[in-house]
Formats: C-alpha cells, structure tokens, sequence
C-alpha cells in the first residue's frame, strides 16, 4: 500500500511539474483581454512573468515566459492587433514553445473549441494549420526541425446585419 501511495506521489509531482502552463481556452480567452487584465491573469498564480514589452504599429506588445525552471520556456504574446474600421481593435495572442508536443497536445483540444481546420500545409521552415470558428481563427505553425512550435489567436470581426 505504501508502495502505491508512493507510486502515485511521484506520479502527480512529475506531471504538475512537466505539464504545460496553460490550456488552448484560456489562450482563446486572453484575445477577449486588453493588456492589463491579461497581464493580471498570467502572473496571478506566478507561472507566468514579463519578460519585455515593446510598440509595434501603436501597439503594446507584451512578452510573457514562463517562471518553471524545470521545463523548457513558453512564451504568451499579449497586445498584438488590428484596428477596425470602427474602432475597434480585433487582439492577437500568441502562444510559442520549444516542445512542438506542447502545441500539437493544445491544438488537440481545438475540436472542444468548435474551431474546423480549413488548411494544412507547408513552407521551408514549418508546418502550417489554420483552424476557424465563428468568432476565432487559429494559426498553427509546427517546425520542421521540431525546436519551436506557435500558435496565434486572433479575433473574428462579425457583422451583425
């Protein structure tokens, strides 16, 4: 009995310390965050830190890593996006890692999400898949190499007739 409690101690400290640091929900739900509530969510629990931060096209673009010096650092960009006619801004995350297990384990979890891949294909240095839903559309980019993995989030814009 003592052999198994052991057992599954070791089991659960292995997989807490090893497991990915967010799921592909929360990434989806961080696009509907301007950058201080995301920035509050990720360092919340202190899995999460910011790195830098820097302007691209009138943007704050925040790069947050991962704290765990157990596992390999993962990357959340907040703040990227694209400014709609209306004013609106239609925000980009993007979720990087150097496991490409990591990516193919959240993109697993797209059909939870509705999101339908629309394309699979390739370039020089990746593997590329586009998922989409009514509200979503989801990049994929796997290496070839397999040394980094990417997925970007963005905004739909919908128009309500």
């Amino acid at each position: 009995m003592k052999k198994l409690l052991l057992t599954v101690a070791i089991y659960l400290c292995c997989t807490h310390a090893f497991g990915q640091s967010i799921n592909l929900l929360n990434i989806i739900n961080l696009t509907d965050l301007n950058n201080d509530q995301a920035g509050s969510i990720l360092t919340a629990n202190k899995i999460w830190a910011l790195q830098y931060g820097e302007e691209i096209n009138g943007f704050v673009v925040e790069h947050y890593q991962t704290t765990s010096k157990l596992t390999k650092k993962e990357t959340i960009i907040v703040g990227q996006g694209t400014k709609t006619l209306s004013g609106g801004v239609l925000r980009t995350v993007s979720y990087v890692s150097p496991n490409t297990q990591d990516v193919i384990n959240l993109v697993g979890r797209a059909k939870g999400q509705s999101l339908v891949k629309n394309f699979r294909g390739s370039d020089r240095t990746d593997n590329i898949y586009i998922y989409e839903n009514l509200l979503y559309h989801m990049v994929v980019r796997l290496s070839l190499k397999n040394d980094k993995a990417v997925i970007d989030i963005t905004q739909k814009q919908i128009f309500v007739e």
